[in-house]
Formats: C-alpha cells, structure tokens, sequence
C-alpha cells in the first residue's frame, strides 16, 4: 500500500484513531482519580490493622507483666490479713510465696525484710550480700507516705538489669515490712522475642518516667528513652483518657535508621501504669502495602481496558462484516426493483401495444360501419365524424411510445372517442364529467396514456345497455384521483377472449411509478373504478 493510499485510509478511519486515543486518556485521568482514593481507603484499612495489633501486643504484654505482679499482690493480700494469725505465719506463707514467684524463670530473686528500730533483718533472700542501702533506704523514703507503697525501681549491676517490684508496709510506728522479687528484663525480653513474633513493626515498653523495660536491641533495656518523647511526654500519655484517640507520633527510629510511624499507649500493671509503643515503618508498610495495592488496581484497569477494546474491535469487525453483507442484500435488492421496475414498464408498454393492437381493428371496422350509414343519411355529420376519427388516430400516433399524458389531453382525447361512441350507440350511451375539485390547475396533472379510454371501453365492453337502461358512466375528477363509476348490468355470457388487458395496463404502470390507490369494486351495482393523479 501506497503512502497515498495509507493516508486515504487513515481519514477514513481517524475517527476510530481519536476514540481509541480518548478512551486511553480518559482511563489515565480516572485512573489519577481514583488511585489517591484507593492509596487513602488501603492507608485507612492498614492503620486499621496496625492498631489491631497493637492493640492484640498491648494485652499480650499486660497479661505477661500482671502475671508477673500477681506474686506481689497475693504477698499484699497475706499481710493485709496479717492481723488474724501470728508473725511466725505470715513469714512462712510469705517464704512460700517468695519461693513460688523464684519458681519462674523470669525473676531472679525474692526477698523480705523486715526494718525496726534495732535495724535491717534479712529474714528472706538469695542474695545475702546484698548492699544494704538498696532496701534500708525504702523505709526512709516513705516515713511521711500511706502506710503502704507499692515501689518499681530499675537495678542495672555487672550486665544485667532488673525490675524490682517492692511492696513497703508499716506494721507500726517502728517496724515496717518490706517484700519483693527482681524481674530479669534480659530473660523476659528473650521469652517475648520467642513466644511473640512480630510480624508488623516492634514493640517498645517503658515504666512511667520513661526507663525501657522491653525493646528489640538489648543494649537500649534500662536506659531512659529520651528519643521517643521529644513531641509527647510520658504524662501525656498517662493521663489520656481510655476512650480519647491513640497518641501517634513520626520520627526516624535509632533501631531500624527508617522513617516510623509510633503508636502510644498505657497499660495497667497492679497499681503502676506501663508505657507501650508501637513502631511501625512508614515505607516498608504503609507505602510499600499501598504501593502493590496500587499495581494490583493498575493491572485489573489495564485488563479491563484490554478485553474492553478487544471487545470494541471484535465487535466493530462484526459490525463491518454485517455491514458489508447488509450493503451487498441493499445493492441486491435495489438491482432487483431496478429490474422489476424495468420489467414493469416494459410489460406495461407491451400490453399498451397489444391494447393498441386489439383496440384499432376492432374499433376501425366499428366507426367504418358507423360511417357508412352516416354518408347517406347525414352526409354533414360524416364529415365531422370523418375529423373526429383523424384526431383520435393522431393521438395513438403522437403517443405510440405510451408515456404519461396530462389530465387535459386525455379528456379532450375521451370526448372525441366518446363522440364516435356516441353515434354508434345514440341514447344507449351516457357519459358526464365533473370537476369536483373547482381547481382549473387539476388539469395539469398527469395519469396513464388512454387511462381515461380504457376504462371507459372496458365499460361498453362488458355490460349490457339499451334505450330504457343505458350505459352511464360518470366521471368525476377530485383533488387526488380520479373516480370512474357506471351502472353495472355484466353480459349472462361473459366473452372467454377477455384477458383484462387494459386493467393490467394502468396497474403495472401505478406499480413502476410507486402509486398507490388504483384499484376497482363493485358496489350497490356500480362498477368503480380510482385512478389516482401524478403531480
């Protein structure tokens, strides 16, 4: 193909060029719409999952810190009973408890002290050279508090760190017991890292000034983390209220050296409250979760869109293959009535002729006849005849190829026909005519060659008439058509020679010239006939 021929091609086309172009336009614009809607609802649904989880570690580690406070508060609950039995009791159930929380790998050591004026007595412990000032100076520091107090303290000594929980209880003025165990943070941080994998961000816990109790770096346990309360302090978080919104924050995490985004809540544990935090990195989750939410829509639109303008092609080459059939059935079709057409107006031009044929001996020999009476009894009246005869044979003559004729010539044509009939059949023939319309313009207007004639000599032709019951035929012109009527009184033997060659005549030239309304009835004992007008 040549360029000429591809660019021809091309104009024919463009438009299916532009309308493809425009659909992939409009997909990238909606798909610009739509994908910041999607990346926000995937945002939203992930932040939904996120405080799932943290929510699911908050209980997790509330459980595991409550079950380890659990040893402290039944030791609580002994000496708030104490009053029932002797001393002697409750340092043997005391001893018991202690025991039974030393049980647990996770705490490294009980102890009960007991302080009174005399001094310091270690009545239960497993380090017995314990530095004395870490417990003689518990008492001290509550001289003017309630008379009891839970107490939590950090202990960092020779590469481990512990959790002290303390109850202090004033028995009276000079003797206060003082109970307790030791958590091993290093021991519960590898026990969390075993038991609980995360598989979102890390989990951070601090006590209420901020000291790290759990974190996923070792090195960080028991050191204060200032980092992580640079916008919200830890007071903030304590006194939030259980219904109000979680705390969040952004920052760059120390652990990971990625953008995070941190989650703040407390936990109770006994009578203390704990600080949880949740890090969950902004890239790695939000962005790279939203990111292949994104891929996922993108290759769905872009599947869609593929089928979508498959679809558009097959069903634009089967429009194209029925249009092709459609348009060969149209040109079929119009070579059909092109040649029906032509078979219509040949067929309707042979039976004129063979009308003609019929027609002119016949009628020859008939006003022959009619002269020859004429010559010797009115010799002036043959001579008119004689003129009327010439006109009538011109006409066939000037109209011998039998094309259409104006409604003038055709009446004019009828009464001089009509006149030679008239002279043949004297009163025994009637004929009228009518202007129904009132409009002189009418006569213009066209029908069939010898429409006029056939009718009428189809009239005499096929009734019979006499003096006392003559042949009337009216004709009437209206605006549309024309209407033909007269008295019927058929022959009782009709003639077998009649092959109704004139009617097929008129009706096989209205049919070539697409007119409908010629047609014929009998009614009331009229033969009608309707012969309509061409403009």
């Amino acid at each position: 193909m040549d360029s000429g021929n591809f660019l021809q091609d091309f104009k024919k086309r463009q438009k299916y060029f532009y309308t493809s172009i425009t659909l992939i336009v409009l997909f990238f614009v909606v798909s610009s719409f739509i994908i910041p809607k999607i990346t926000s609802v995937a945002e939203n649904l992930l932040e939904n999952v996120i405080l799932e989880n943290l929510n699911s570690k908050k209980n997790n580690i509330a459980f595991e810190f409550n079950n380890l406070n659990s040893f402290l508060t039944y030791s609580k609950n002994l000496i708030k009973d104490s009053n029932k039995i002797s001393f002697q009791e409750l340092e043997d159930k005391l001893k018991f408890t202690s025991d039974l929380a030393r049980s647990s790998s996770l705490i490294s050591n009980s102890f009960i002290y007991l302080s009174t004026s005399a001094g310091l007595k270690n009545i239960y412990s497993l380090y017995e050279n314990e530095k004395k000032s870490n417990i003689e100076s518990l008492p001290l520091r509550y001289k003017t508090q309630a008379k009891s107090k839970f107490l939590d303290t950090i202990l960092t000594a020779k590469g481990n760190v512990n959790y002290r929980k303390t109850y202090i209880h004033k028995q009276d003025k000079d003797t206060t017991l003082i109970v307790g165990y030791d958590i091993d943070l290093l021991a519960f941080w590898k026990y969390i890292s075993e038991n609980n994998v995360g598989r979102m961000g890390y989990t951070v816990v601090t006590n209420e000034k901020g000291i790290c109790l759990l974190h996923p770096e070792i090195k960080y346990i028991g050191k204060k983390l200032d980092t992580y309360f640079t916008s919200i302090s830890p007071q903030d978080i304590l006194i939030k209220d259980t219904n109000s919104a979680i705390l969040k924050d952004e920052a760059t995490s120390e652990y990971l050296k990625l953008d995070v985004r941190r989650y703040f809540e407390k936990i109770k544990v006994g009578s203390t409250s704990l600080i949880i935090i949740e890090s969950f990195p902004l890239d790695i989750i939000l962005k790279e979760k939203t990111q292949q939410i994104n891929q996922y829509f993108l290759w769905i639109c872009l599947l869609a869109f593929t089928i979508f303008m498959l679809l558009l092609l097959v069903s634009r080459y089967q429009l194209k293959k029925e249009f092709t059939e459609n348009l060969k059935v149209v040109e079929e079709k119009e070579q059909l009535i092109t040649i029906n057409e032509k078979y219509q107006k040949e067929n309707a031009l042979l039976q004129l002729n063979q009308l003609k044929k019929k027609m002119n001996p016949h009628f020859l020999f008939n006003s022959l006849n009619s002269l020859h009476i004429l010559i010797e009894s009115k010799p002036k009246l043959s001579q008119e005849f004689v003129l009327k005869l010439a006109d009538v044979y011109r006409y066939f003559l000037e109209n011998k190829e039998g094309d259409l004729i104006t409604l003038k010539k055709e009446i004019t044509f009828l009464k001089q026909y009509f006149f030679l009939h008239k002279i043949r059949f004297s009163n025994r023939l009637k004929v009228t005519i009518n202007n129904a319309s009132e409009d002189e313009f009418i006569y213009y207007k066209k029908i069939p060659f010898l429409a006029l004639e056939t009718v009428v000599e189809n009239a005499i032709k096929h009734n019979e008439f006499t003096k006392k019951n003559p042949l009337q035929i009216e004709i009437t012109i209206h605006q549309k058509h024309i209407e033909v009527i007269n008295n019927y009184t058929p022959h009782k033997n009709k003639k077998a020679d009649s092959h109704k060659i004139g009617l097929n005549y008129l009706k096989n030239t209205y049919r070539y010239y697409n007119l409908e309304g010629f047609k014929t009835e009998i009614s009331k004992n009229h033969y009608i006939c309707f012969l309509p007008l061409l403009a």
